[in-house]
Formats: C-alpha cells, structure tokens, sequence
C-alpha cells in the first residue's frame, strides 16, 4: 500500500509507482466541480499507462450538500469510455468523523482495500 498525493508537485511520482501498482484508487472531491475537468484528465491519463490495471474511484466528500452523486461523477469523469476488460468501482466515501461508523467511510472502504 503506498499513498501518493495529488498535488501538482507530486504528479512526476505518479509513474514510478503506477508500475507495481496492482489497483489504482483514485480519489476525488465530490463537491469540487471546478477542478473535476483537470481530475478527469489526470485520470485518463494514468489509466492509458496501463489499460489492464483496476481501478477504483473513491467518490469524496458525499456528505457535503454540493456533492456530486456517483452518477454524475461517473459521467463527469468520463468512466463510460473505459474499455471493457478494465475492472473499475465507483464509491462514494466520506471522511468525516459522522461518517466513520457508516459503510461510506474513507476508512472502511481503504479497511476493505488494504
């Protein structure tokens, strides 16, 4: 398990752990419209690295009240053109203390992962 950051100063690693990466999960901040056009381009860019690798999409910050749903987000990312042989999730998660005993827990789910 190895977890590296999404900044922009961290994306030149992203590569040399893609390699030996056996899934790759992928979080985005449900509520962050904004910056979902460049996300959905870091994404697709990672998946054409490896078409075979899995994926999952963690779905953030789904107790926020301008969240995405996952079916939005599953049309914002663009995760309809994902070839067939590729296996992928979608989840929606929260990481909230509230959310902590629910099934949508950032920590349940990386429990799930790990």
């Amino acid at each position: 398990y190895v977890s590296v950051g999404g900044s922009q100063n961290l994306r030149f690693y992203w590569n040399q752990y893609l390699s030996q990466a056996h899934v790759l999960v992928f979080v985005v901040d449900s509520a962050d419209r904004p910056h979902l056009p460049a996300a959905r381009q870091e994404l697709h860019w990672l998946l054409a690295e490896d078409p075979r690798l899995p994926l999952v999409v963690l779905a953030n910050k789904q107790d926020k009240s301008d969240a995405l749903s996952v079916a939005e987000l599953h049309r914002e990312l663009a995760l309809h053109t994902l070839n067939e042989q590729r296996e992928f999730f979608l989840l929606p998660t929260s990481a909230t203390h509230a959310a902590l005993a629910t099934a949508t827990s950032i920590r349940h789910v990386k429990s799930l992962l790990v």
